[in-house]
């Protein structure tokens, strides 16, 4: 931090000090404001704008915040914040996250390996294709002139009429369910029957017809535990969490009453 930015806020903190000895306060109207709250608002500004500011940005900075807690106080007391379904989720979400974070401790391995037996499935490894393609756009005759570029590919000739496409060329590595979100069911379905390293088609696909050549498929695959510890590691400690957030849940349910409306009807 600058010495210019450090005499700053010590001058400002001896006159609220002075001033609280000579005024005491209102606690429900009294905003402090700490240093580590100004340098962590500073040090934010300075990375947004590239250079540190000067004393009337300091100036304006805490200003805005000091702006922004009256305001906050103000909607509290006027309850504006009781009827707030965004602002009660919001605050549901950081109580949430906070139990989260007591989760401090470190996995064992035979835990991780027991949950990766348990979930093994979803670290499976689907079956994938790397390809090529030719696009002829539905609105500018796609169909016939995918079906002659199809003939002149098969006699060896050049093709310059394709179209361009918004998702590229060329796709490496992407399973059945990757290319039917790119493209289309139908055109996912025609996969089973390709061949490898030869031009086909037309195949028809949400946005037109395509020529495919498929370079490379690769099988189904099961990778090995150790080959995925740390994803295991993640899963298994958002699990932990999940989990005991619910228990932190349920334990506090059983201090209220729940009532539903006696009028409600599903």
């Amino acid at each position: 931090m600058s010495k210019k930015l450090t005499l700053f806020l010590g001058i400002g903190l001896s006159i609220f000090l002075i001033d609280l000895f000579l005024n005491p306060p209102n606690e429900e109207k009294t905003i402090y404001i700490s240093n580590e709250e100004v340098i962590a608002l500073i040090n934010t500004w300075s990375l947004q704008v590239g250079r540190e500011p000067d004393n009337d940005e300091i100036r304006s900075i805490i200003d805005s915040l000091v702006e922004e807690e009256i305001l906050y106080r103000e909607a509290l007391r006027l309850g504006l914040d009781s009827e707030d379904r965004i602002i009660k989720r919001r605050l549901a979400q950081k109580i949430t996250f906070l139990k989260q974070e007591t989760i401090s401790t470190e996995p064992e391995i035979k835990d991780l390996e027991s949950f990766y037996q348990e979930t093994r499935e979803s670290y499976l490894i689907p079956k994938s294709f790397s390809f090529t393609h030719l696009y002829f756009a539905q609105n500018k005759e796609g169909k016939s002139r995918a079906a002659s570029a199809m003939q002149d590919l098969s006699s060896n000739k050049s093709i310059l009429s394709a179209d361009p496409f918004l998702l590229g060329k060329n796709f490496s590595n992407k399973s059945l369910l990757d290319i039917e979100r790119d493209f289309g069911e139908n055109f996912s379905a025609s996969f089973s029957d390709l061949s490898i390293d030869t031009w086909q088609g037309p195949i028809e696909s949400t946005y037109g017809s395509h020529l495919v050549k498929v370079l490379d498929s690769r099988e189904e695959y099961q990778p090995s535990f150790e080959e995925v510890i740390p994803q295991v590691k993640v899963d298994f400690l958002m699990r932990q969490r999940d989990e005991q957030v619910k228990e932190f849940i349920d334990e506090l349910k059983t201090d209220y009453q729940v009532i539903i409306s006696p009028s409600f009807r599903q």
